[in-house]
């Protein structure tokens, strides 16, 4: 029988980011070790409807898409009743990426119904701030995850989480004998190669997400507007997803007067590109406290360090540990801190101190964050009949 595997996006699919890009990590690292698998998503992309054969994860793995129609983000369909329905009732196992989306749902409440074993990897979605913004100011979603989200996620095997901070959000809502399955997200980096330091004047920051506060992209600008060097420019990509947020970020962009790039959505080469022509990435997430902090892990670190690139990273992420293992700064959610990891930035400048941090981050990835190792480790608790509620240790080891 082949374990099932439930997503609300998948790659190719175009404007949904990091869950759907876990999924097909994850995925393939799993195809790679021969376990055989059915998935289940929706044929949404912002690009066209995908087909079964636009998804390419492995001769394992058997791509069943259902229509998407209406709320195009959280995947809804009424084809996903009979197929999500089907998939939990034959598959031994099902693991669910993302909550509170309508296939992760369904599968959650067919896996209670069916009494059929399940694992669900949050994606953020129980980050405590997260949380609590939704408890203060989202009624209508607090009862729903009061009602179905926090019912079924205590009936799971095992909460994949990737920090420790996420972590802390399942037991805040679920209690401290949550079972949790700490596991970093893994990024094959066997075909990304390390770019050269840019032969470019002044420091370029990249900065790879959607336009949004919970991103805390504006209050990074702010910071940064503070201590930039004439030569230093900010390189932004990434979709709008919400109209004042965007209207402010675009003010912001023109006070720069030409210092800020912003390239919109970027297809994954162009992305690899936009790195390698960025001295450091940044993810500010969580600066701007009134959005909530949600980025829980942020594949985009893990991209950067493959490319080569050192990481401006919010405290409270999965990458406290990167200063000390030496392929990054991490500053406090103020602007004061994030200024001066700025200048700490700015002081690195180009010699051997950039390119052991670059060396360091690259490193990190290929050794912390195999995906087909830290795939194995998923696999082994989802497959496992004798589940317990010790959590597992999330790897945090420096280089």
């Amino acid at each position: 029988m082949k374990v099932a595997i439930v997503t609300t996006h998948i790659p190719p699919a175009k404007g949904y980011g990091g869950v759907s890009v876990t999924a097909s990590v994850l995925t393939k690292a799993w195809a790679e070790r021969d376990h055989k698998m059915v998935l289940v998503a929706s044929d949404e992309s912002i690009a066209g409807r995908l087909q079964p054969e636009n998804v390419h994860l492995g001769e394992q793995v058997d791509v069943k898409l259902y229509r998407c129609y209406g709320f195009r983000r959280w995947g809804f369909g009424l084809g996903a009743i009979p197929l999500l329905f089907k998939l939990c009732l034959q598959a031994p196992v099902v693991y669910i990426h993302g909550i509170a989306t309508w296939p992760s749902t369904l599968a959650a409440i067919f896996c209670v119904v069916l009494r059929r074993p399940f694992m669900v990897a949050i994606h953020g979605g129980l980050m405590p701030e997260h949380v609590e913004l939704i408890r203060r100011e989202k009624p209508h979603k607090w009862l729903f995850y009061k009602w179905l989200t926090f019912p079924t996620l205590s009936r799971a095997i095992a909460i994949h989480c990737t920090s420790e901070t996420e972590a802390e959000g399942v037991r805040n809502v679920l209690g401290k004998d949550a079972r949790v399955l700490l596991v970093p997200n893994g990024i094959d980096s066997r075909d990304i190669k390390v770019a050269p330091y840019p032969d470019e004047e002044g420091m370029n920051i990249c900065f790879l997400g959607h336009i949004q506060q919970e991103k805390g992209i504006n209050a990074f600008i702010r910071a940064w507007l503070k201590v930039r060097r004439p030569a230093d420019r900010l390189l932004i990509a990434g979709r709008s997803v919400n109209g004042d947020y965007f209207e402010e970020f675009q003010a912001l962009v023109e006070q720069a007067q030409g210092a800020i790039r912003y390239n919109g959505y970027l297809e994954r080469d162009e992305v690899l590109d936009l790195l390698a022509t960025s001295h450091f990435l940044v993810l500010p997430s969580g600066l701007e406290e009134a959005g909530g902090m949600r980025e829980n892990f942020g594949n985009v670190v893990a991209e950067a360090m493959a490319v080569g690139r050192p990481v401006l990273v919010a405290k409270g992420l999965a990458w406290d540990h990167l200063e000390s293992a030496g392929a990054g700064f991490v500053f406090d959610r103020t602007e004061a801190s994030v200024c001066e990891v700025l200048r700490k930035a700015q002081a690195v400048g180009d010699g051997l101190k950039w390119e052991q941090m670059s060396w360091s981050g690259r490193q990190y990835v290929e050794q912390q964050l195999n995906p087909v190792k830290l795939g194995e480790q998923v696999w082994q608790v989802l497959n496992s009949r004798n589940q317990t509620n010790q959590p597992q240790q999330l790897v945090k080891e420096s280089l």
